[in-house]
């Protein structure tokens, strides 16, 4: 039988819980307050540093956005494969980086031969999976032979491919006969598009945010700002249909700028999963304020190829 003096013991240590539990409440049902982000500064000091040299790269074109591209595929890699090796794997990162920098380079050369079939790619992708597979039989019989390989194969197409359009844009003008000046516009022109999606989302998730979009994967993303996003995308194809892509009918930017504006943020999110599967914040430290180059390029890996093939099956036929 419980006594009185329990009993009040009892009502006062779960009226306080039960108060809390409503206050908890109370704050989860309200509206989100404005959240600071402390890193702003340094993620806008980063952009007007690197911004004019990314759009001087694109005007000089040639050999000089190729090393550019080589150096993002590069880097981006290296992160790549730290990850999966922060899970315990060991990817083949040399065989690899190699694998994934022939492909720019493939580009490049064929595309400044006037060709936009993929002749070279056949055989290209046979002598570089049968390097990795050969890489991995050196090491002898072990428990996660197919993992390495798979994570050494993943980076390959997903770093190196994807990135590989980067390079191809540049070069596009070419096969077409068309001035060689305008490839800079259908070079920049996915980074224009992704980083407006990609800026738009972040304000507007970081200022009205409430309603999470995949939570499980990226805990900070919402859906306010995911549709901020893409109709910042769809804004950006028509100012850059406006400003340097005349090439764009108003139906081209509707189109292109809904698709990168879905796309690109797909690719954010993709990444988002391979980190929080390696149980990582952030790829590296190298640019201030973003994290790692594959932070930065992770919605242009994903924008890049989007709009190379729509300009190619859509524009310049």
């Amino acid at each position: 039988m419980t006594s009185n003096t329990e009993a009040g013991a009892s009502a006062a240590r779960t009226e306080p819980a039960g108060r809390a539990e409503a206050a908890e409440i109370a704050v989860t049902e309200g509206p989100t307050p404005a959240r600071r982000d402390a890193s702003l500064p340094m993620r806008v000091l980063s952009a007007v540093i690197f911004l004019p040299l990314l759009v001087l790269a694109a005007r000089v074109g040639g050999v000089a956005w190729l090393i550019f591209t080589l150096l993002v595929v590069g880097v981006a890699l290296r992160e790549f494969y730290q990850m999966m090796e922060s899970k315990g794997l060991a990817p083949h990162w040399k065989s690899g980086t190699f694998a994934a920098l022939l492909l720019p380079i493939g580009a490049y050369l064929r595309l400044g031969t006037g060709r936009t079939a993929e002749w070279n790619l056949g055989g290209l992708l046979t002598v570089l999976i049968a390097a990795i597979l050969l890489a991995e039989l050196r090491r002898g019989a072990g428990k996660q032979a197919v993992a390495n390989i798979a994570a050494t194969l993943l980076g390959v197409f997903y770093i190196g491919w994807f990135g590989s359009h980067i390079g191809l844009l540049r070069e596009l003008p070419r096969p077409w006969s068309l001035p060689y000046a305008l490839g800079a516009s259908f070079a920049l022109l996915p980074f224009f598009l992704a980083w407006i999606c990609d800026t738009a989302a972040y304000a507007v998730g970081l200022a009205f945010g409430r309603t999470p979009l995949m939570p499980e994967v990226s805990p900070k993303k919402s859906v306010e700002g995911a549709v901020a996003g893409l109709l910042a995308a769809i804004g950006a194809a028509f100012v850059a249909r406006a400003w340097f892509a005349p090439y764009l009918t108003a139906v081209d930017a509707a189109v292109l700028g809904t698709l990168v504006g879905v796309l690109g943020q797909l690719g954010d999110l993709v990444e988002s999963l391979l980190k929080r599967d390696a149980a990582t914040k952030d790829t590296s430290r190298l640019i201030p304020g973003h994290g790692g180059v594959l932070d930065r390029f992770d919605s242009v890996f994903f924008a890049a190829p989007v709009v190379a093939y729509y300009l190619i099956l859509r524009v310049l036929p």
